[in-house]
């Protein structure tokens, strides 16, 4: 009967279901006025996020919307009119085009509205190449352009607020625990990979364009609940993964090359593992 549970629980929490009495749970939660804010990041780091409720938690835990849920209409209507003009603004100063990449078109957009933008900078600013990356997976999880924009923009400067300048040598500390034999680890220090892997983009963008959108969801649901530094077992999680290609290989270029291209299948397998070295760790 156990056996039978967890396989139940892995199917439900892969598409997004959720636990039944864990739903509920939420439901309760969500009909709570005011809906409490800290109950609800709680509910996040503790577990599996159901997929039809999960943008209306993002935009309450980031604080795009009240907890009152009788103003909800009128702030999203508010909203929705901003995001308009903000768009009609950055197309109207031609900052972005109707065909630019939607993570380009946000950029501008936050950059105009944040009062950052620079008159004479028409191209992409690499020096904001992180929130490209969040504002693109973004787009592709939330349906309505409005959520996607507004989400991208707290996510983003609520994760910049949290940033552990530490992050590359506690990742090589965790592999080094969850590598029992230490072949993975000394590999990494023969080929000075941790130098050669664009790990602060993977970590500033919040492993935004490395894991799939359909994978990363739940570890942004983490992250949103509070548990940043999360960030450190996801990567941990990906070189655990492909241990074994990685050790088969003889180049320092080869492997940087194959962990630049990680196989979107194994999104759900990553996810779950760094789940389960993050829930040992914390």
């Amino acid at each position: 009967m156990s056996d039978e549970r967890n396989f139940r629980t892995y199917y439900y929490d892969k598409f997004g279901i959720g636990g039944v009495e864990e739903r509920k749970s939420l439901e309760i939660l969500l009909k709570e006025k005011p809906i409490s804010v800290e109950k609800l990041k709680q509910f996040c780091l503790r577990f599996a996020m159901p997929a039809m409720y999960r943008n209306y938690v993002w935009k309450l835990t980031l604080d795009i919307i009240c907890a009152n849920p009788d103003s909800h209409d009128f702030q999203m209507k508010q909203r929705t009119q901003k995001y308009n003009d903000l768009k009609h603004a950055v197309q109207i100063l031609r900052y972005a085009r109707e065909d630019s990449p939607i993570g380009n078109v946000f950029l501008k957009m936050y950059l105009l509205e944040s009062g950052q933008i620079k008159f004479e900078q028409y191209k992409y600013d690499c020096e904001f190449e992180d929130f490209v990356l969040i504002a693109a997976t973004m787009a592709n999880i939330c349906e309505d352009m409005t959520d996607a924009y507004l989400v991208s923009v707290e996510f983003y400067k609520m994760f910049k607020k949290s940033k552990d300048s530490n992050e590359i040598l506690k990742t090589s500390q965790c592999l080094k625990s969850e590598d029992g034999d230490r072949k993975l680890f000394d590999l990494f220090h023969k080929h000075d990979l941790w130098n050669s892997l664009p790990l602060h983009l993977w970590f500033e963008s919040c492993f935004a364009g490395v894991l799939p959108e359909t994978s990363i969801e739940r570890i942004w649901d983490k992250v949103i609940g509070g548990a940043h530094g999360i960030v450190v077992f996801v990567a941990v999680a990906i070189f655990q993964t492909f241990k074994r290609p990685l050790l088969s290989m003889k180049s320092k270029d080869e492997m940087v090359q194959y962990l630049m291209e990680l196989p979107e299948d194994c999104g759900d397998i990553i996810v779950t593992k760094a789940l389960d070295i993050w829930s040992k760790h914390s």
